[in-house]
């Protein structure tokens, strides 16, 4: 038996591989005539060492950063209904406290490929996610370089 998606969390920021995830995470909408909740996490350095208490830490007054805001104009412009949350603290468990907060069918990620150094001091909220959150996970790939031509 097929499960139908009726809410997806789509986690954003500036990088083109949340422009995937936007992408995928709408086509699938889409065609499910599911609804979106966008959600762009503020990270705090050290957040990910912290314990905390399990729920979304939201910005007061449904402030709007311009990747909600442009995120929002593209579901829109596609017919996909869609919300923004936007909360401060370690991303993977903020995206993770509010997919299950919100009961989320599916989460959806871009994946930056990130190698080594990069990878331990920027972290990976993909991977982050694999292992901290209860709810299905779509990780999709940050689109390949286009060779220039010469």
């Amino acid at each position: 038996m097929t499960r139908k998606l009726e809410r997806i969390l789509i986690a954003i920021d500036d990088t083109p591989s949340s422009a995937a995830a936007i992408e995928q995470g709408l086509a699938l909408a889409a065609g499910e005539s599911a609804e979106v909740v966008f959600v762009n996490v503020v990270s705090i350095v050290g957040e990910q060492f912290a314990h905390g208490d399990g729920k979304p830490d939201r910005v007061p007054d449904r402030a709007q950063t311009e990747v909600l805001v442009n995120a929002c104009a593209t579901a829109e412009a596609v017919g996909v209904t869609c919300t923004t949350e936007l909360l401060v603290g370690y991303p993977a468990a903020q995206i993770a406290a509010l997919a299950e907060e919100l009961d989320v069918d599916l989460v959806v990620v871009g994946s930056r490929h990130l190698h080594g150094v990069k990878r331990f001091l920027l972290g990976s909220t993909s991977r982050a996610l694999i292992g901290g959150s209860t709810r299905p996970l779509l990780v999709v790939p940050e689109p390949a370089p286009v060779p220039a031509l010469t």
